[in-house]
């Protein structure tokens, strides 16, 4: 768990926080990531690579290798540097009655996101002897599921600088890893150095001799480059270019880059929080991953599941992205906010031809997407307890991550005055995803109204339904939206505006009947009542103790399982009530109160997204106490493996919703017609909470107590910010 826990990373490289030495005391998943580098697994199916080990360490102490599997280590303690970035691990240890201190640091840097930097210390406490240090990029590691890369070269390429040279299996890419070690030795203390460059394998050994209390220090710097990044040269070049010459970094002068960019980035996202210090902890590591995990300038690529932290879900991206962390970019970076819906304009190519293999019009987005925009949700997974394979429907039935991604965008737009990401980005992925919801409806002449059926909902317990609430009221916003947006292009109003109107060869005829289909597609609602059916036939199911079947209580086969829950009013995560987040002023408090009372103890929270939307839910009811509860299960999802399965990679929608559950469940955010308003509801052991956001350039800093609300607003300039004024 903590290696997911520890991973560092700047959404270019991401690096588990496993061991550096050779780990021989218990399991481990050694994990070393690019965004976007992708590979075919065995069924054809992308999967993030994982790639050479760049922090391999190898320690002999005076003839004795170290291994913590047969020594007795003390003073064992790991520390993630969440301020500064950094991972440090120190031990001591005893061999054959040789003590030594070992300090081990490492960072991803945020301000040069293909570098990255290693620092040893060796103290030998009570021996003199020799010390032999390694540093390896160590290109002897695979998926879980089976190798991605073949070695191509491993080679010196100065005094202290070595290469590894592979590329991925598949897919062709070709990836660069180097190195440029320095060593630092007591004075008069000569040291030796030795390269080896075989077994797939890149290594610099060093030899010296210590007294007791004598400190040995071991830096480097590591550069990662690919053939998928924009450089005019080769991922050699570019690579030894980036570690020779006068201006190359060395570690301490990148660590000091670094550690200001991680400076510049928390005075712009953190939040302040006096009350529990375990609260505080969970809000800043959460917001500590998500910054780690955003591409600072690649728009090609956005945020998996996981992130850059495991290899679970195999990389892919989902709507998590959109629903659960772009809030927090929107209102924090903007600039990275657009990055990454930039990333789904990119894949409009692959959201069309899925589309059009299914038999629609428009784009259809992938469930799971990876590097191109196709589907890559795998139609089989084997059965946890059985091996059996079972069917996974989501791939062509979960639908409503189209609509998904145009609300994300439009989440964006309201915040920020894009015209340019309205006009262009934002036209073509409404209007195409409006066509895709207008050829998948049918009409019901029974109802005299369309349907959509044949989908799943956000609860993923109940496959191929019909006419659910979320997905047919998402598809209606998104058929008005589009229709709103093919308008505005066919006025003409600008070049740029009739340009992309004739690339989508809009019809005139198209807004009327796509506002038409939508207004036809009203959620149903049981009688005259508040209470929303959560999909066509759902109140006729069984009444079942939602614990029976969780997945995290139910030993039963998940084919039996999944049965008994098709049957069951039983639901995985927020379904109906992901609406009242998602349009908290849409929906009256009668409604809401109703549908929280009836689904709120008929839900598992087997998934990670859950419990952050029900904690939103519940501030926005007043509900604070449920709401806190709910908070907590969201912030700590990772720190305390709620779901067991942090050691797969992080819940990084779960981060993203907790940061919600506090600006817009606590802190009661909304958009007003002059800006942003705020109507504190705090946890009770909260005395303050202290943050900025973003809002068509301003800035507001928020101090929020029981009985105080200061909100200062401050208008963004390229040369800084002017003077607030409070209100």
């Amino acid at each position: 768990m903590w290696e997911s826990l520890c991973t560092l990373g700047n959404g270019y490289l991401g690096i588990r926080g496993h061991p550096e030495e050779s780990w021989d005391a218990g399991p481990s998943l050694v994990g070393t990531y690019v965004a976007g580098v992708y590979a075919p697994d065995d069924h054809g199916i992308p999967e993030l690579v994982n790639l050479p080990n760049i922090f391999a360490t190898n320690l002999v102490l005076n003839g004795s290798p170290m291994r913590l599997a047969n020594g007795n280590v003390t003073e064992y303690v790991r520390q993630l540097d969440m301020r500064h970035g950094v991972l440090r691990r120190s031990l001591v240890f005893t061999h054959h009655g040789h003590t030594t201190w070992v300090r081990f640091e490492r960072f991803v840097c945020l301000d040069a996101p293909h570098l990255a930097g290693q620092r040893v210390v060796v103290v030998p406490l009570n021996w003199s002897g020799e010390l032999e240090f390694t540093f390896t990029i160590d290109g002897a590691v695979s998926n879980r599921s089976g190798r991605h890369i073949r070695v191509i070269e491993a080679r010196q390429i100065a005094s202290h600088i070595v290469m590894l040279l592979t590329h991925t299996l598949g897919s062709e890419i070709r990836v660069g890893q180097i190195f440029r070690a320095q060593p630092w030795t007591p004075r008069k203390r000569p040291i030796s150095e030795r390269v080896e460059t075989d077994n797939g394998r890149a290594e610099l050994r060093y030899r010296c001799h210590l007294e007791p209390d004598e400190c040995a220090c071991f830096d480097r710097v590591l550069a990662t480059y690919t053939s998928r990044d924009p450089i005019d040269t080769s991922v050699e070049r570019a690579s030894v270019r980036s570690l020779r010459g006068p201006r190359a970094p060395t570690y301490a002068t990148l660590l000091a880059a670094h550690t200001a960019a991680w400076r510049r980035e928390w005075r712009r996202c953190d939040i302040e929080i006096d009350g529990p210090e375990q609260d505080q902890r969970a809000v800043r590591f959460a917001v500590f991953h998500l910054i780690q995990s955003c591409s600072r300038q690649d728009a090609s690529v956005s945020i998996g599941a996981k992130g850059l932290s495991g290899e679970a879900y195999r990389g892919h991206v989902f709507w998590d992205t959109e629903i659960f962390m772009l809030p927090f970019f929107i209102f924090t970076n903007p600039a990275a906010a657009r990055r990454l819906l930039e990333y789904r304009h990119r894949t409009l190519a692959g959201a069309r031809r899925k589309a059009r293999e299914a038999g629609y019009r428009g784009a259809m987005f992938a469930w799971e997407s990876a590097d191109t925009g196709d589907e890559t949700c795998p139609r089989f997974v084997p059965d946890p307890r059985t091996g059996e394979p079972v069917r996974v429907l989501c791939g062509d039935l979960e639908q409503h991550i189209s609509a998904d991604i145009v609300y994300g965008a439009d989440h964006y737009l309201r915040h920020h005055a894009d015209r340019t990401f309205k006009q262009g980005i934002f036209a073509e992925i409404a209007i195409e995803t409006a066509r895709f919801w207008a050829s998948r409806v049918t009409w019901n002449p029974s109802a005299n109204r369309y349907s959509i059926p044949h989908v799943i909902g956000p609860d993923e317990f109940h496959e191929d339904v019909g006419d659910s609430t979320f997905t047919n009221y998402m598809a209606a916003w998104n058929l008005r939206t589009g229709a709103a947006a093919a308008r505005e292009l066919l006025a003409g109003r600008s070049g740029h505006s009739r340009m992309w109107g004739q690339w989508l060869r809009i019809k005139e005829s198209e807004p009327d009947q796509w506002e038409a289909i939508a207004d036809g597609l009203t959620p149903p609602v049981a009688g005259n009542g508040p209470l929303i059916e959560q999909h066509k036939g759902f109140f006729a199911l069984q009444q079942v103790p939602p614990e029976q079947l969780s997945a995290r209580i139910s030993r039963t086969p998940e084919k039996q399982r999944m049965r008994r829950l098709q049957a069951a009013q039983v639901i995985k995560q927020a379904d109906v009530l992901m609406l009242f987040m998602l349009w908290p002023q849409a929906f009256s408090r009668a409604q809401k109160l109703a549908n929280w009372r009836y689904y709120e103890p008929r839900t598992t929270h087997d998934s990670s997204l859950s419990a952050g939307v029900h904690s939103i839910v519940a501030s926005d009811l007043a509900h604070t106490g449920r709401a806190y509860h709910y908070f907590r299960f969201s912030a700590f999802m990772d720190l305390e493996d709620r779901l067991g399965n942090t050691c797969d990679g992080l819940h990084l929608a779960a981060m993203g919703v907790t940061w919600q559950s506090v600006v817009r469940g606590f802190l009661q955010m909304r958009a007003a017609e002059n800006g942003l308003m705020f109507h504190p509801r705090l946890p009770k052991s909260w005395k303050e909470i202290r943050l900025a956001v973003r809002h068509r350039r301003m800035v507001y800093r928020v101090v929020a107590r029981p009985d105080l609300l200061k909100v200062t607003e401050e208008q963004m300039r390229r040369a800084g910010l002017n003077k607030g004024k409070a209100r």
